[in-house]
């Protein structure tokens, strides 16, 4: 009897804790009211946003902050902290729109408080408009020797070439990163992989090159926010602008990755035999994980996107242009221009847009080649343009020969500006603001 009196009791005193616990429990979640900014206020980059809002909850307030959403309500920039008191409080936050790459369009002012247990969030609706994009400077990857390799850029009238920086060794491939403001620049046999960071005009990063009879670097292809590079030794390896790998694939073996491009976030990659010099076009899963490939008989010159399943491929055929369409998905590469292109190697290509591509030739022609109708037709001559850059902001095409960089307009083929290097012109980019 004793025992089971005691079990009563103690059942009953667990039962009073329980209960207790479930009185303390906070099941109310903090309020909040923002006035400012208004529903649909507009501001530029670079504005402060006065977000003012009162917030209380029953309990306890334990954080406040303020963030920015996009129109898919996913964070488009940083969240800061609030100062408040507790368990009411009224915020006034200077929210600095200080972020170059923010693009136009609507976003979402983000409140939140948090009591311990509860959250609320918070929305107003604003408008932001972008810092308009435009060209700040044309870079030039310029060689005096085969020892060494020079950077320059063009002055602000398209007159003359300024010296920037100067590296021993080769070349194989340079870009302009807009977003990080940085330049980067890689060798083949001799010189190094390296950035520069164009704020200080300080070295950022360097991969060695390690010399021997065969190539170091093999391919290079810069994009924004990750630049890319091949070794002889199969390897391909992306790098952000810290000069941190996120990114690797590796070829066959036995083989090394030539000219390469990505294609719905595929990689996409000329492979050549080491021995034979054969080549395949592999296609690799977004980890890098090869899964696919077809033979290649033509040396490539450029990949060209048409769509998020299809790309160009430009390249010769025992030194003549030719030029197949690559179906990712049915892993297939045909022929869609069924005529033979001028007699002459293939030097360069640039997208214009899906339809629309612009081929350098050794002839000293410039054709346009357009899917539908399947025509290609003269479009500049007098030029043998080793690189082709469409700048689609001013619609404008900068064609890159030995010892001379011109710009003309892409709807007229009107010159716009024209200048000479003393220097063998290697490649050009294009940097802008953001």
């Amino acid at each position: 009897m004793r025992s089971t009196a005691f079990g009563v009791i103690l059942f009953s005193l667990l039962l009073s804790i329980l209960n207790s616990c479930k009185k303390d429990e906070d099941t109310e979640s903090p309020r909040i009211s923002i006035s400012s900014p208004y529903e649909n206020a507009i501001y530029n980059v670079f504005d402060v946003v006065s977000v003012q809002a009162s917030i209380s909850d029953n309990n306890q307030l334990e954080s406040v902050s303020v963030g920015l959403l996009d129109d898919q309500m996913n964070v488009a920039y940083i969240s800061v902290p609030a100062t408040f008191t507790t368990p009411s409080t009224s915020i006034n936050v200077s929210y600095y729109l200080d972020d170059i790459h923010l693009e136009s369009g609507i976003y979402y002012i983000k409140v939140t408080a948090n009591d311990g247990e509860n959250t609320t969030n918070a929305y107003k609706k604003i408008q932001i408009n972008a810092v308009p994009k435009a060209l700040k400077k044309v870079f030039l990857v310029t060689q005096p020797g085969s020892v060494q390799t020079n950077i320059s850029f063009i002055d602000s009238t398209f007159s003359s070439i300024i010296p920037y920086q100067s590296f021993a060794g080769d070349h194989i491939g340079s870009s302009a990163s807009s977003y990080f403001q940085q330049m980067f620049s890689c060798g083949n046999y001799t010189g190094a992989f390296r950035s520069i960071d164009l704020s200080n005009n300080a070295i950022k990063f360097t991969v060695p090159c390690v010399q021997s009879v065969y190539p170091y670097f093999t391919g290079y292809l810069g994009l924004e926010k990750t630049v890319y590079v091949s070794f002889y030794s199969g390897m391909l390896r992306g790098y952000d602008h810290n000069g941190n790998i996120v990114y690797s694939a590796a070829a066959n073996s036995g083989y090394y990755i030539e000219n390469f491009s990505f294609n719905g976030g595929y990689l996409l990659a000329e492979q050549v035999d080491q021995q034979t010099a054969a080549r395949v076009l592999t296609s690799h899963q977004t980890t890098g994980v090869g899964y696919q490939q077809v033979g290649l008989t033509q040396n490539v010159v450029s990949f060209c996107e048409k769509d998020n399943e299809n790309v160009f491929v430009f390249g010769n055929i025992s030194g003549q242009a030719t030029i197949q369409l690559f179906d990712r998905n049915a892993n297939n590469l045909w022929n869609p221009y069924p005529f033979s292109l001028a007699t002459g190697s293939l030097l360069s290509a640039v997208k214009i847009d899906s339809n629309t591509f612009l081929l350098g030739h050794s002839n000293g022609t410039i054709y346009k080649y357009q899917y539908q109708p399947s025509s290609v037709t003269t479009y500049l001559s007098g030029y043998v343009a080793k690189q082709l850059i469409y700048d689609d902001l001013n619609d404008e095409v900068y064609i890159v020969e030995d010892n001379a960089l011109t710009r003309v307009y892409y709807s007229s083929g009107g010159v716009h500006n024209s200048l000479s290097s003393t220097e063998t012109i290697l490649s050009a980019s294009l940097l802008y603001n953001r």
